[in-house]
């Protein structure tokens, strides 16, 4: 990730913005602000990828082929990957971006609501550009809202291509494997939310405790 501010090896405000000492929309507001800042990018790695091992191992156990977590950049209208279990992560990272106004995960961002399909072809919303752009094509989709700082803020999605070729190669996600994914997700919510707390409570930012 990309920073504006001085590094920091315990992760900081974002810089210029100063810290509330009022009401509970005050804590809220900071909350908002510095949430936002993580979703596009503004902070150097803090404190998206410490908790980075629990979707790659959610994403392993799952049998998924690739899994990404999606940020929304709210500026820019898309979601943008900040973790990728793919072998050319880099390039992922750098070069996949999906607009708001289409793709399955958009839709998922959209309605809070997560998903597991067995047969993506099938859908509407799939984006095709990006199995275009990654040479690959979509069988099977898990996509998970991502809650931070009182608000949806990304997606969890893990992919079951058509293309891969494995004596051991599944079909479909089953049940299992989306409370797996499930309840990574849920972990790597929680530790945001307790990290950004934990950096207002440093700040003398009021909370509703």
């Amino acid at each position: 990730m990309q920073s504006s501010r001085p590094n920091s090896s315990s992760g900081s405000l974002l810089q210029g913005m100063r810290s509330p000492l009022g009401s509970y929309a005050e804590y809220e507001a900071w909350m908002d602000t510095q949430a936002g800042a993580i979703c596009r990018g503004e902070w150097d790695g803090w404190p998206c990828q410490s908790g980075f091992g629990v979707l790659r191992d959610a994403v392993v156990a799952s049998g998924a082929d690739q899994g990404a977590l999606w940020l929304v950049d709210d500026w820019k209208h898309e979601l943008r990957p900040c973790f990728s279990s793919a072998a050319d992560s880099d390039r992922f990272l750098q070069e996949i971006r999906q607009p708001l106004s289409s793709g399955l995960i958009s839709m998922v961002f959209f309605t809070e609501d997560a998903i597991c399909e067995s047969h993506v072809a099938s859908r509407s919303e799939l984006c095709w550009d990006i199995d275009s752009r990654l040479g690959a094509g979509t069988q099977a989709m898990v996509a998970i809202p991502i809650f931070f700082a009182q608000r949806c803020r990304g997606i969890f999605s893990a992919v079951i291509f058509s293309s891969v070729a494995s004596l051991n190669r599944k079909e479909a996600f089953l049940p299992a494997d989306f409370e797996t994914l499930s309840r990574a997700s849920s972990l790597w919510s929680a530790q945001m939310d307790s990290q950004l707390s934990g950096l207002a409570i440093q700040n003398g930012v009021k909370s509703r405790l």
